[in-house]
Order: C-alpha cells, then structure tokens, then sequence
C-alpha cells in the first residue's frame, strides 16, 4: 500500500498537529505502508534520518497550507481557505507520479478539486470546519454566525486579556464585523461544499467527532475516532522531593491556553500554602504580560518562566513536576501535552472540557478543576498540594497504566490501517 500525506512543518518545529504527523508516519513505515510526504517546510531532517529515509519527501513552497500567512495579512484567516485550490494542482500531480492509493491530508485544508480515483482521507485536529478561528469557545457554537456589530465575542475575550498588544486586532474585529460575519458564511458554505470531495474523516477525539456530526450533519459512520499517536516514552522518576509541590505548565503562552488563570489561581494558593511552585514552559503573546504579573506580584521565588522546551528534553521537565496543568479555556481537541504527562507517569490537573475529559480520569489518573472560576481553581491547587507525595506517586503509576491500556499504539495504527485499505 502507499499513501501520500499531506503536511506542513515536516519535520514539526513543536506545535501538537505536526509532532503527531511525524509519529503518524513513523509507525505507517514501520508497518510496511509505502509514504509519500508533502510538506512546505525546508527544515533539516538530520535528527530523524534512521527512520525517514524509509519516507519519500517532496518540499513544495505552498503558502496556503501553513498558517504562517493569516496571522500577517488583514482578512488573511479567509483568504487561507479561498486560496487553498492552488496547492492541490501540485499534491495531486505528485500522486498521480507515485501511483498512490489514496490521499491522506493531515492537515486544515479543503483545496480538493474533483479528481477521479483517488480516495482522499482528512483528519481533523480541531474546530477550524466549523470557527474560522478554531477555539470554538461556545463548546458546539461557533459565535461568529450571532454576531453582526460589535465584534465577535471570543475574539474580544482574548483580545482583552492581552491588553495594549492586541488593540489594533480588537479594532479590527469591532470595525468590520458585519464584512467578517459575512466572509465567515461565504468559508462555512466553502466547507461543506469541499467535505463532499473526502471519503473518510478521521476525528482525534469522540468530543470532535459529536462536533462534527452535530454542526456539519455528517454522517457518523463516516468518522472514525483515531487518538493521535503518543511516543514510546519510559516512566520518568522524579529525581529529587523537595518540601514544595510541583506544578508545571507546558504548551503556548496564549489566551485561550488558560495560562494566565492559572497564574491568578496559584497567586491566591500560595497566599494559603507557601510549599508549591510553578514552572512555566513556554513562549507566546502572553510572556510579557505573564513575567509583569509575576514581578508585580513578587513571586519570582514560587513561580519560574522558563521558555520553550524541545520535545527531546521533555523528560526533563517531568524530572522535575509532580503535577502537570492544563488549564485549556477552550475545549482541548485533544490535548497532547495531557497525554504525554500521563504516559510519563504524571497526574495530570485539566479544565473538563473537549477531549481532554476523555484522557483523565477525575482522581484516579489526574484532577478536574474548574479553570474559569479562578478561586474554584486555587481551591484544587491547595487540595492536592495538601495530599501525601505517595498518593500523587501512585496516582502517577495509575495515569501512566491507563494512557498505556486505553492508547494502545499497535490497536491505533492496525485501525488506520484498516481504514486505508478501506478506501482502497
């Protein structure tokens, strides 16, 4: 069997829809499947050569499957979408050349034309069928298709919680709402349209999939759930048990990440026990803010902003965590870092929301908070500062059974598998 995948940032430069591209196609070339990939990416791909040499790659400069270009150019995030057509001339060309089977996009794309005898494949990694701008606050309700005037709500609230640095996009959103209202319609209609072309989704949680059915009304035997694939990660020993507890915070410093609720709720904790700390990696928007609260608030002595971790040093940061956050205000498609710790045999303190309810089971492999309710959340914080190192031990040994049981990389792959052939 051969397959053409089609990606940008291959290999990923650490954001979660690309590192599960990469896993993706290991474990296909592992299980004898033929891979074509297509990226737009000209990075190096040195530090993966035992294993891509086995991938034939083809690097095409296409500016409308990376989403580099919207976040520089007014209307951009709708221009993304009408554009797309004119990448698909050079995927299906190169399929045609190697012979392949069926088409599998990895990626947020609908420049699918009508082309005979290729099935194609489209894995959806989060809200973007449904909100132009992919958080989908609303859980099932994209607001942009309620608002005329005044902006679009989700857009405010994030806008807002930067500050001075987004004014001009607040302006923005406020200024041409009735033309982004109506440029949303024109995508939602273009969505529709195109998704008539795929003949199989592949949603990476059930929580996408009931979003999907529900707002696109398709078919449910037309979506598969396929978790993303997870790494052959060992259980990570805490190397030290220093008197604090600590959390650690892993993921973009944005908005919609929940970072700066969960500053608001550690700042009230550490009022009540001054034994925890929090670790921050990261880099975003948001890091200016987040550095200013933590020097205005005097707890650079409980909190370290520490930057942007690469994926190989992961380990590392477990080395040091007890629990590890995610404070997702939005619903978490998935939610890659969550599954990550619990596989690296770390309890895991998560906003019920999207997928993430999905991987953690409250007190058994992790905790739910309430991460809106910023005092709600300093409760669970001080709660489970308060319980014995044992217990978030053997808590952790629980997460890391659980995430092997239930993700089992054999079954997940055997399934995708079975799907291409399906297709075939």
């Amino acid at each position: 069997m051969k397959v053409l995948i089609v990606s940008p940032m291959f290999p990923p430069q650490g954001w979660g829809a690309e590192i599960s591209t990469m896993l993706e196609c290991k474990e296909l070339v592992e299980n004898n499947v033929k891979v074509v990939l297509v990226t737009n990416n000209h990075v190096s791909i040195k530090p993966y050569q035992k294993w891509t040499r086995k991938l034939k790659i083809y690097r095409l400069p296409m500016p409308f499957i990376s989403f580099i270009y919207p976040r520089y150019k007014p209307f951009g995030e709708f221009g993304y979408w009408i554009f797309q057509e004119g990448s698909w001339e050079h995927i299906y060309k190169i399929a045609v050349k190697e012979h392949v089977d069926l088409i599998h996009v990895e990626h947020a794309y609908i420049g699918f034309r009508e082309e005979p005898n290729i099935p194609i494949a489209l894995t959806i990694r989060d809200y973007w069928p449904i909100c132009v701008y992919r958080t989908l606050f609303k859980n099932t309700n994209c607001c942009a298709y309620k608002s005329f005037i005044w902006g679009f709500p989700c857009r405010k609230r994030i806008y807002l919680e930067y500050g001075l640095a987004k004014l001009p996009h607040l302006f923005y959103n406020i200024y041409f709402t009735p033309l982004l209202h109506l440029l949303c319609r024109k995508v939602h209609s273009l969505v529709k349209r195109k998704f008539q072309k795929v003949d199989r989704f592949i949603a990476i949680s059930n929580f996408i999939k009931d979003v999907l059915s529900r707002k696109l009304r398709i078919a449910r035997e037309k979506i598969e759930v396929i978790y993303p694939p997870l790494p052959e990660m060992p259980y990570v020993h805490r190397i030290s048990s220093p008197s604090e507890v600590t959390f650690t915070y892993i993921g973009a410093l944005e908005a919609h990440k929940g970072v700066m609720n969960l500053l608001r709720a550690f700042h009230l904790a550490v009022k009540n026990n001054k034994s925890i700390k929090l670790l921050i990696y990261g880099e975003g928007a948001l890091y200016p803010r987040i550095r200013e609260y933590i020097s205005a608030n005097r707890l650079t002595d409980k909190i370290e902003v520490l930057g942007r971790v690469s994926y190989k040093d992961l380990h590392r940061v477990y080395e040091r965590t007890d629990v590890v956050v995610v404070p997702s205000l939005w619903p978490e498609p998935f939610g890659r870092v969550s599954a990550e710790a619990l596989l690296a045999g770390r309890p895991v303190l998560i906003n019920p929301v999207g997928g993430l309810k999905e991987q953690v089971i409250d007190g058994l492999t992790g905790f739910h908070a309430n991460c809106y309710n910023i005092k709600a959340f300093a409760r669970k914080i001080i709660e489970i500062s308060s319980m014995p190192r044992a217990i978030l031990h053997e808590m952790g040994l629980k997460a890391r059974e659980h995430i092997l049981t239930n993700f089992e990389r054999r079954k997940r792959i055997e399934r995708l598998i079975k799907i291409y052939e399906s297709l075939r």
